[in-house]
């Protein structure tokens, strides 16, 4: 980790946007802002690209990407970040655009071998083609926290959640359900942090589960086996690395009855509010929030290539 005690940093914290996580990434800007300042690092908030592309970005020394959907996973902002030649923290155009599309992302890990549920990508409900009995999981190809989820345990209602999630999205994953326990690997800097486990009261584990539900459980240490939880981690770092990520990211995984891992997705810039996961994973090995942001601004001053 870099020492920034006398480093006269000026910080961006580009938050909000305009996608369907706007306020959860606001959230997540305003924690990391307050971080920041407790360590005498200057930062200032920025509201989505349209506000950066209006700012002088040369008043800046980087960039802190917190800024969650579209613009700021899908290599939007990477692109124009690099085009400016302006550090910034998160992964670079390749591996934003290889992670945000949900099904690019399951073929490349399952080319890697990993696990990755069965699914089809559809644009219309036309194009919808069982070949199972499910039950199933309907999400859109490219959102993140877990928006616009849906669970189907028959044609019927598949079809209706299909229909409901294109009205809102131009595609979306049709994944056959498996049966098990969610959980999740944070790495940073190359350092693969414990897993968490995470037990909603009931149903999925979609957005309101994970943000406005008081009774989603989160263990770390998981209470995993030290085999599994080590084959998770391992895992983890196997996707990162073929996805070409960089910096930072989040790897999510389900653990079906029978101890299979399953891949579900890569986050490529995760929440960072109080409830947040990857900081109940860095403080499971004794680092506190504003450490943990710390060592993300550090990820910033890696080659991206």
């Amino acid at each position: 980790m870099i020492d920034f005690t006398h480093a006269n940093l000026n910080v961006a914290v580009i938050m909000g946007g305009v996608s369907a996580e706007r306020q959860i990434s606001l959230l997540s800007g305003d924690a990391v802002i307050k971080a920041l300042l407790t360590r005498n690092i200057k930062a200032q908030a920025i509201d989505g690209v349209k506000q950066l592309l209006a700012t002088d970005m040369q008043e800046f020394d980087v960039v802190f990407n917190i800024l969650h959907g579209e613009a700021g996973e899908n290599g939007e902002l990477a692109g124009i970040l690099s085009g400016l030649n302006i550090k910034y923290t998160g992964c670079n155009i390749l591996g934003a655009v290889l992670s945000w599309h949900k099904n690019i992302a399951k073929t490349i890990v399952s080319a890697h071998g990993l696990k990755t549920p069965k699914a089809q990508i559809l644009k219309s409900i036309t194009e919808l083609n069982i070949t199972d009995d499910g039950p199933w999981i309907i999400k859109p190809t490219t959102e993140g926290s877990s928006v616009g989820l849906y669970y189907a345990t028959d044609i019927k209602e598949l079809t209706r959640s299909i229909k409901l999630s294109l009205t809102t999205v131009d595609s979306v994953l049709v994944e056959k359900f498996i049966n098990g326990t969610e959980c999740t690997v944070a790495i940073i800097q190359d350092q693969v942090l414990p897993v968490v486990r995470i037990q909603p009261a009931v149903g999925l584990y979609d957005y309101q589960a994970k943000y406005q539900s008081k009774t989603t459980k989160y263990f770390c240490p998981s209470s995993f086996a030290d085999k599994l939880e080590q084959a998770l981690k391992d895992d983890a770092m196997t996707a990162f690395e073929a996805l070409g990520l960089k910096g930072w990211a989040r790897i999510d995984f389900i653990v079906d009855d029978q101890g299979n891992r399953w891949f579900l997705e890569a986050n490529t810039t995760p929440g960072l509010t109080r409830n947040s996961l990857v900081p109940k994973a860095a403080a499971a090995i004794g680092w506190s929030f504003n450490d943990l942001i710390i060592q993300i601004l550090s990820t910033a001053f890696e080659p991206k290539s």
